[in-house]
């Protein structure tokens, strides 16, 4: 009977459609991060290079694609008020516009913009613990926009490469 299941459960994740992200594209193993002002999305960016198969080019020339971190605009703003006409929630947003280019020059990504958006409920009585969550949301989204943003190039290189 245990084998019936384990075989149905095989089956069952295999139809899915699930597959590992795996590597980045052969030609997509180095890339090169500017902003235009400071960014903690680009810092982001370049901590998550540092640990996978592409890396970080020093300079522009050494580089298979160009990242340019063009603005980035946190915002907080209510979503609820309680009856009592006091705060309920917050909706936190992180903007993070950028465009990106290949080696040569050409656009991989023209000007385009990631939105990510957390819900932070809010506590009169712990206010400092409140702000320090709110701090850490705002890490993680900086987080999963710069994933979000090296997934899109890489997914516009490979769809650049000659086949």
């Amino acid at each position: 009977m245990s084998r019936l299941a384990a075989a149905a459960l095989c089956a069952t994740l295999s139809a899915c459609g699930f597959q590992l992200r795996g590597e980045a594209p052969a030609d997509l193993r180095s890339i090169h991060v500017t902003t235009a002002a400071n960014s903690a999305v680009a810092v982001a960016i370049r901590r998550q290079l540092s640990g996978g198969p592409m890396r970080l080019a020093a300079e522009p020339g050494q580089a298979r694609a160009r990242i340019h971190i063009l603005a980035e605009n946190t915002e907080k703003s209510i979503q609820t008020l309680t009856s009592a006409g006091r705060v309920f929630d917050y909706v936190l947003r992180l903007r993070v516009d950028f465009e990106a280019a290949d080696a040569a020059g050409h656009p991989l990504v023209e000007r385009s913009g990631i939105e990510v958006r957390r819900i932070i409920t809010y506590s009169e009585t712990a206010p400092l613990a409140k702000e320090v969550e709110e701090r850490q949301l705002f890490d993680d989204m900086r987080d999963e926009a710069a994933a979000r943003i090296l997934r899109r190039v890489a997914v516009a290189k490979e769809g650049a490469l000659p086949r």
